[in-house]
């Protein structure tokens, strides 16, 4: 049995649309953009052309992507099933965009921290101590 692995870091450039199949598979499409560095003759790191990828999510990974923004920084774990759409350049050169599904996207906090969501869960979390019908128990040692 082989193993492939491809995982990539890059920006969101467009806000995640989130669609429904006509066999009614909820699905979201993500633009990302993975910015590549590289060294130049002088040993100096320089910005090259970003490397286009069109992420989808399915299912309630799907869903819970609809929740980006533009411009978040997101790791994606692809799937197995990879295309490449060409595509030509206003300057006429030869590009593409990557077409991946995703196994898994995460947010990446290597240049910023993560925003907390707004709770708009009912009164009465069972994860919220305060609110628990249980009244808390100490641990005793064993």
């Amino acid at each position: 049995m082989s193993e492939f692995t491809l995982t990539f870091e890059g920006n969101l450039a467009a806000k995640p649309e989130l669609d429904i199949t006509a066999g009614g598979q909820t699905l979201c499409r993500l633009r990302v953009a993975h910015n590549r560095r590289r060294r130049n003759g002088e040993g100096q790191w320089v910005d090259t052309t970003p490397m286009w990828v069109q992420v989808t999510a399915w299912g309630d990974l799907a869903e819970r992507c609809a929740e980006l923004s533009k411009g978040d920084t997101v790791a994606v774990k692809a799937r197995d099933d990879l295309d490449v759409w060409p595509f030509n350049r206003q300057d006429g050169t030869l590009g593409g965009v990557l077409q991946v599904s995703a196994e898994n996207v995460s947010v990446s906090m290597r240049f910023k921290g993560a925003l907390p969501v707004a709770d708009d869960k009912p009164a009465g979390d069972a994860w919220d101590p305060a609110t628990a019908d249980e009244p808390e128990r100490e641990l005793q040692p064993a």
